[in-house]
């Protein structure tokens, strides 16, 4: 029997997937999850996951206990109650379902494989209220093959307003740093910002050593080598924007901002009131074995909007 039953009875590729518990987190995730699908012209896989545990049995085998009929029953009404709540904002967008057997991250991952985008909200109900983002969007960032937005809780913006479409206006915000991780990440925020009608806020933060002597500072030849830094870091910027350009993101206007600053505080910095920040799941600084780097976990867990990281889908799934 499988974990995972597919309410609609269809086979096709599950577009945008978002997890649904019924957490205030998850409905707010899927009113982002239901826009980003209506962007994309693509079909809402609203998933929902039992975490029913697995029991040993003899001979060394091991079978996942079948849910009762009142925790079915539930799973039903909350996916009712989530496609409701979508075909009133977007009557036209195809709406799918799915149960799972599985743990929330586990059926998240599995979904992933045949996703363009897997959503989150930033904490569900196993949460702590302390805590901005839960273990499964962690987990689901670090080893999903597709983007995998996460998305906060409503906060009020200067003006009073709440999540809606105040984030939708805002600009779009992606780290820069060279790699392959991050090109994926640019080209990522360019279509997002194309399909939106966004700005596009390049950031590159750099560091350049400073001299053990203090006085060196003003060293001309100092001086001179931190200005040609910023330069380089500038020309960089502005021509991987222009190559990752299709005819599609030809028109998306581009800011860059190149800072001498750490990575994570320079994108938090920037994607102050933004309506998305996106990130590679590692940049030039990341372990081999690392599936999510430093900066990423950092813009994750303090990011003030939503938060999309890609990762390379060649690189493959890991469910571990």
């Amino acid at each position: 029997m499988s974990d995972t039953t597919n309410t609609d009875n269809r086979t096709e590729a599950a577009g945008v997937v978002v997890g649904m518990d019924g957490s205030a987190a998850s409905r707010t995730a899927l009113d982002w999850a239901a826009r980003a699908a209506a962007d994309r012209a693509l079909p809402l896989t609203v998933l929902h996951a039992l975490s029913m545990p697995l029991v040993a049995v003899p001979f060394g085998h091991a079978v996942r206990i079948t849910p009762p009929p009142e925790t079915a029953d539930h799973a039903t009404r909350l996916l009712e109650g989530a496609v409701d709540r979508v075909g009133r904002i977007h009557p036209g967008l195809d709406v799918r379902t799915e149960v799972s057997s599985l743990s929330s991250a586990h059926a998240l991952l599995a979904a992933a494989r045949r996703a363009a985008m897997v959503v989150v909200g930033s904490r569900g109900l196993g949460g702590v209220a302390s805590a901005f983002l839960g273990a499964v969007g962690v987990r689901v960032s670090a080893h999903a093959p597709c983007p995998v937005a996460v998305v906060p809780e409503p906060r009020e913006d200067a003006g009073g307003e709440r999540e809606g479409e105040w984030r939708r206006r805002g600009r779009v915000v992606v780290g820069m740093d060279g790699s392959a991780g991050s090109d994926g990440a640019l080209r990522f925020a360019l279509d997002h910002a194309s399909r939106t009608g966004a700005e596009l806020v390049a950031v590159h933060a750099w560091l350049i050593s400073a001299p053990i002597d203090a006085a060196a500072l003003t060293d001309p030849s100092y001086v001179a080598e931190h200005r040609r830094a910023a330069d380089r870091a500038e020309t960089h910027v502005r021509t991987t924007v222009e190559q990752a350009r299709t005819p599609e993101t030809a028109d998306v206007p581009v800011r860059s901002a190149v800072v001498e600053d750490h990575p994570a505080h320079a994108l938090l910095t920037e994607g102050a009131g933004a309506a998305l920040i996106v990130v590679g799941s590692r940049g030039r600084g990341g372990f081999a074995g690392l599936l999510l780097g430093s900066v990423s976990q950092a813009v994750l867990h303090h990011a003030p909007a939503p938060v999309v990281v890609t990762r390379p889908r060649e690189s493959g799934a890991d469910t571990a």
